[in-house]
């Protein structure tokens, strides 16, 4: 055969081979037949020139085919991304096509969740027993989220390369799956990550420029596939969340048109004249239990219903303290899990109380309805409120007066007295407590429920709260008194007292002793105390701005000066010796001249007088400084009668 002939034959043959996709040995057998064959070697040489063609031109078939295969499963990845419904069964798509794609042995992604660590994690391929998606939630992504930054990354090998610190990679998957190449391309949407699909073989491999772009192209299609199921999952719970809140406002609409309309029949029922009685039957029926009216002076006016009345001694002074809470702060107030009480107001006038008793309802009635009861209840108390509410008026407007020392003859302080409605000769207390020119009203809303429950009365003036109340220890109802208007203003108030001595005409005295008290707490700055200026003793007289010498002996010495009276003893001074020799009884018998023994008897009658704690610092301090005073004060007074008696001669 030719050498033209033979080599047309074998490229004919070549040729064949190539439209039979037949394998890459074919064409070296080829080859190695027309070697033995055919002599002439430049036949040979063509023919192996056209092998390699052949070859090349195969291996562009291959390379175009695998694309186009690629291509459709990047396609088919894209539809199948656009379909699914949930994130995990996507990002489980996603790595599994990211295999398939570059033939790697294992892929997962992870998702930010903005606070530096990963929320989501799927994977595909591996081998070990970890569970990447747990795993995820405790890997701190945000080393991947600097180092990936907006382009991917990858290394041939873990064990030698520097690009492997870009990777930012788990190092407890990469050791336990024996992992060598790995792969990263960042999710990104606009300029914002918000994870990293990651690819790796257990052998070291390259990757090409196309299989960069492939991977590239499936996370920009990963990317918006998860952005668009977290911006559906975001708008399902707005969604969600504007149907709770129409649900919840028709409920609410629902609810105060039945409120409204359990006021309107309770409200005509009123005005058609309904007594207190039928009222309380009809509020029970809208409320679902029973109800108790109680008036101004807290007696009950009417109740209906099953358990209108509190259980026994323990419930009934709980009761009270409930309403006296709700009428005094001006609010709802739970008396357990057995009754709800509210105050009945208008403006600043209390009214009474409603007491609502719902035993089938362990969380009380409901709200809306009750604050229409209130409404028509407030009404029906205003209708029906006679000669108590003008004689609390009268009450207050001649504490008024009394303070300022209005009267001036008899009959106005009989006429002032009569108007003032209580009994002096009892034992009543002052209380005085600042009132700020931004308080006045919530004041004196508090301290008419206050006042009157306890039969007393009060004002605002001069920029201070004045309550006279009926009490034999004034020191106690002050201590009260700032607890109760401290839970109202919810910061403590020094609070000031004293006895009303003298009748109704020591009334403004006692009044100034009190404004006295409260000035020598502010001057301490005992915000949070409460006292009297017999508690305060000496420095409160000195810092109340009204000293009183005279009250302060007769506060610390009375029982000793009246004993030495009335016995001719000298137990006054004997307590001078005893202080003047440092406490010494011996010491004192020998400045008196009499026996140790008279002096331990007469200290023992001390005890008897002033109480066992005299000589405590405290006590010994002020009783000293009395005796002071009580010299000083003679002194003066002999003094003043010497003057006298010379002015007389003369």
């Amino acid at each position: 055969m030719s050498h033209e002939a033979a080599t047309r034959s074998g490229v004919l043959t070549l040729l064949g081979y190539l439209a039979a996709r037949a394998p890459r040995d074919a064409f070296d057998e080829l080859v190695v037949r027309a070697r033995s064959d055919e002599p002439d070697p430049r036949a040979h040489q063509e023919l192996e020139r056209a092998r390699k063609l052949a070859l090349s031109v195969d291996r562009r078939i291959r390379d175009l085919e695998r694309r186009k295969n690629e291509l459709a499963l990047l396609i088919g990845t894209v539809r199948d991304l656009a379909e699914q419904q949930d994130l995990e069964a996507l990002l489980t798509t996603v790595v599994r096509r990211s295999r398939l794609l570059l033939h790697l042995d294992t892929a997962w992604v992870t998702l930010f969740d903005g606070n530096g660590g990963t929320r989501v994690g799927a994977a595909d391929g591996t081998i070990s027993d970890i569970d990447v998606a747990s795993h995820a939630a405790s890997w701190d992504g945000s080393a991947t989220l600097g180092m990936v930054g907006g382009a991917p990354v990858w290394t041939s090998d873990c064990a030698g390369s520097e690009g492997v610190r870009l990777l930012a990679h788990p190092d407890w998957l990469v050791d336990q799956e024996e992992l060598r190449a790995l792969f990263a391309v960042p999710l990104r949407v606009g300029d914002r990550a918000i994870g990293v699909l990651y690819g790796g073989d257990r052998v070291s491999r390259s990757f090409t420029a196309y299989e960069v772009s492939v991977m590239t192209s499936l996370g920009d299609y990963a990317s918006s596939a998860v952005e668009r199921l977290q911006a559906r999952d975001e708008a399902r719970g707005r969604l969600a969340e504007m149907t709770d809140e129409v649900e919840r406002l028709r409920a609410r609409e629902h609810g105060e048109r039945g409120a409204a309309a359990s006021g309107s029949r309770l409200l005509d029922l009123v005005l058609r004249g309904a007594d207190a009685h039928a009222f309380a039957a009809a509020a029970a029926v809208e409320l679902g239990g029973s109800v108790e009216l109680r008036g101004e002076d807290d007696r009950t006016v009417a109740c209906s219903g099953p358990h209108s009345g509190p259980q026994g001694k323990a419930d009934e002074e709980k009761l009270a303290e409930a309403v006296f809470t709700a009428r005094a702060e001006h609010r709802i107030v739970r008396f357990g899990n057995e009754a709800t009480v509210a105050s009945l107001r208008v403006g600043d006038e209390d009214l009474g109380a409603l007491v609502v008793r719902c035993p089938n309802r362990p969380s009380g009635p409901d709200t809306l309805v009750l604050r229409h009861v209130l409404q028509a209840a407030t009404v029906l108390a205003t209708l029906n409120r006679g000669a108590e509410s003008v004689d609390r008026r009268l009450r207050d407007e001649a504490l008024e007066e009394s303070i300022n020392g209005f009267p001036t003859t008899k009959r106005r302080q009989r006429g002032l007295q009569q108007r003032l409605g209580l009994d002096l000769g009892r034992r009543y207390a002052v209380i005085v407590v600042r009132a700020d020119a931004g308080e006045h009203k919530r004041l004196a809303t508090w301290a008419s429920t206050f006042v009157w429950l306890r039969g007393g009365a009060r004002t605002i003036h001069d920029g201070h709260l004045i309550m006279l109340m009926p009490h034999d220890d004034p020191g106690e109802l002050a201590r009260e008194v700032m607890q109760r208007l401290g839970e109202t203003l919810g910061r403590p108030e020094p609070v000031g007292a004293a006895l009303a001595r003298g009748g109704f005409d020591g009334l403004a005295a006692s009044y100034q002793g009190a404004l006295s008290c409260l000035e020598a707490l502010v001057a301490l700055g005992r915000q949070d105390t409460a006292a009297t200026m017999d508690e305060l003793g000496f420095v409160g007289m000195l810092l109340g701005g009204n000293p009183d010498a005279a009250a302060f002996i007769e506060q610390r010495l009375g029982p000793i000066i009246r004993y030495d009276e009335e016995r001719s003893t000298g137990l006054a001074a004997t307590l001078e010796a005893y202080f003047a020799a440092g406490s010494s009884p011996t010491h004192a018998a020998d400045a008196l001249q009499v026996h140790p023994n008279t002096v331990a008897r007469r200290l023992e009658r001390v005890s008897q007088l002033l109480g066992p704690q005299w000589q405590q610092p405290g006590p010994a301090l002020e009783i000293q400084l009395a005796l002071r005073l009580r010299k000083v004060t003679e002194f003066l007074e002999g003094r003043s009668a010497v003057d006298r008696s010379s002015d007389g001669v003369r």
